[in-house]
């Protein structure tokens, strides 16, 4: 995959419980209902519905998208007519009612989630995330502004490849915590988008300039008698602390601003979480993978066992391997190919090797993950055809 990460996914893409949720060991019921297996056919149907001039019916089309991509993993259909749902969501986004637009920027993040971290990941990100950034510095109404925050936060998490990418959508996060202060619950929506970035950046990447007074901005945040607000703020604190690299985010006065470390990290701190996905269990117990996770679980609602069952972008993020479903007439058993490389890289120029072998778009393991995927992709056709459903 494409997916820009300062160290691997095994590492960095840590999601998951807040310091806000009390459920450690959650259940998740797998989803049974008959929306999550809407076909291709009525996809194209609400795809070509996108077009009518009756705002009503768009908005019809729209909503039965985001069902059936949240519900269900719609990896085909996505990439067979990805650039027209991109611009017709766009379209809708920007020219709709304030209902169309709002499911149309749902949309969006799904199909990012959907997509994955290729070159549609990419696209997706550079045609979208400068029009969701340039909205929250004109729109009004609390539910879309939360819904174009969470949104921003899951394309740029897919698609931003660098580490500027991130960081330029995590400003456009924190000039709206500063700026639009008095909408409480899209305030609380930006500081769990910009801890979601957070949680994939290494401190070494991080710009000294952009994050001064976090620290001091946080710490002032949980004197609000506001639950959501006060937790996010725990939040930022303790993976700030995580990080390791309090001197980018504290102010200029450290003495008045110094940070009880150890009573913050006790905060922030969650027991490892256990959630159910068929048969197996995802377990998480890192304060990044616990953020990433229950981002991805409230975007995602309770379709979000169906897509850690199939879709590839949170195998890799969570390095989950789902069970392989088994069938009472095999006629045959694919063999799947792995393949490894070995690659010596000098000390004296890792940094700037590992950027070019490992996440450029041209890089041998890009390229050769990408063909063994297409080609297992091609497998489970088989076996689906195989196996009769």
């Amino acid at each position: 995959m494409g997916r820009r990460r300062k160290t691997s996914y095994q590492e960095t893409r840590k999601g998951g419980k807040s310091a806000i949720d009390s459920d450690i060991d959650t259940d998740i019921d797998e989803c049974t209902s008959a929306s999550a297996q809407l076909g291709s056919k009525s996809l194209n149907q609400f795809l070509e519905q996108l077009y009518e001039k009756r705002g009503s019916t768009r908005e019809a089309a729209l909503s039965s998208i985001v069902q059936s991509y949240s519900l269900g993993y719609q990896y085909q259909f996505s990439e067979k007519k990805f650039s027209e749902l991109l611009y017709q969501c766009l379209k809708s986004f920007k020219r709709g009612s304030a209902k169309e637009s709002c499911l149309a920027v749902e949309a969006l993040g799904l199909l990012a989630i959907t997509v994955g971290c290729g070159e549609n990941g990419r696209e997706l990100y550079r045609e979208s995330s400068a029009v969701l950034s340039e909205a929250l510095n004109t729109e009004s109404q609390p539910r879309k502004l939360k819904l174009i925050l969470e949104n921003l936060a899951i394309i740029t998490f897919v698609g931003g490849n660098e580490s500027e990418e991130t960081e330029s959508s995590m400003q456009s996060m924190w000039h709206f915590m500063h700026s639009r202060a008095d909408i409480k619950e899209a305030q609380s929506a930006a500081i769990f988008s910009w801890s979601l970035l957070l949680s994939t950046m290494d401190s070494w990447s991080l710009s000294y300039k952009h994050w001064r007074g976090a620290v001091p901005f946080f710490k002032n945040l949980l004197e609000l008698d506001h639950e959501s607000t006060l937790i996010g703020a725990r939040q930022a604190l303790a993976l700030i602390v995580e990080l390791g690299c309090l001197e980018k985010f504290e102010g200029d006065t450290s003495a008045t601003e110094e940070i009880d470390v150890e009573k913050v990290s006790k905060d922030g701190f969650v027991p490892e979480i256990s959630v159910k996905i068929g048969t197996q269990r995802l377990k998480v117990n890192s304060l990044p993978q616990q953020i990433q996770v229950n981002f991805l679980k409230r975007l995602l609602g309770s379709g979000f066992v169906t897509h850690m069952k199939e879709n590839e972008l949170l195998h890799d993020v969570f390095n989950f391997k789902p069970e392989k479903r088994k069938s009472g007439r095999e006629l045959y058993v694919v063999e799947r190919d792995e393949v490894a490389i070995n690659i010596f890289v000098p000390d004296v120029r890792r940094e700037n090797s590992f950027q070019r072998i490992h996440k450029s778009q041209n890089s041998i393991f890009v390229k050769a993950r990408t063909q063994i995927r297409n080609k297992n992709r091609d497998i489970r056709g088989e076996e689906l055809w195989c196996s009769g459903d």
